[in-house]
């Protein structure tokens, strides 16, 4: 009778799935921190300009409230207008129209200045 001894070919396999997850953890991983540091610039660019344009609505409050107040007379057929500058390109864009002894706000807008375009465009590659 002879025994069969077995090689040992089954060692590499169990090294190979180690690798195999040790590599999928660290792609993973990298995947992760880079998205959260997307994530983390993004956010910190919406609260910058979520401040940007409220302190352009506090500001556009303190128009309004001076002209109800009396003290802001640049009215010009009974109409008074504000831009307040946001960005290089934006404003809040304020109207107020004298009716009776009162205004009224007729506008209170965000408005493009200048020719901007948006980037309908995806970047997709195609075949």
């Amino acid at each position: 009778m002879s025994k069969k001894r077995s090689t040992g070919a089954h060692v590499g396999s169990a090294s190979i799935m180690l690798i195999f997850a040790v590599l999928s953890l660290i792609s993973f991983a990298t995947l992760t921190l880079v998205n959260s540091k997307a994530d983390y610039n993004l956010s910190n660019n919406l609260a910058e300009r979520q401040k940007i344009y409220y302190n352009a609505c506090h500001e556009g409050n303190a128009f309004v409230a001076s002209v109800y107040s009396g003290y802001d007379n640049e009215e010009e057929h009974g109409i008074i207008k504000k831009n307040i500058p946001i960005s290089d390109n934006q404003s809040l864009n304020i109207t107020l129209i004298k009716k009776d002894a009162d205004y009224i706000i007729t506008q209170w807008q965000i408005v493009n200045d200048g020719d901007f375009e948006y980037d309908y465009s995806l970047p997709v590659q195609q075949k």
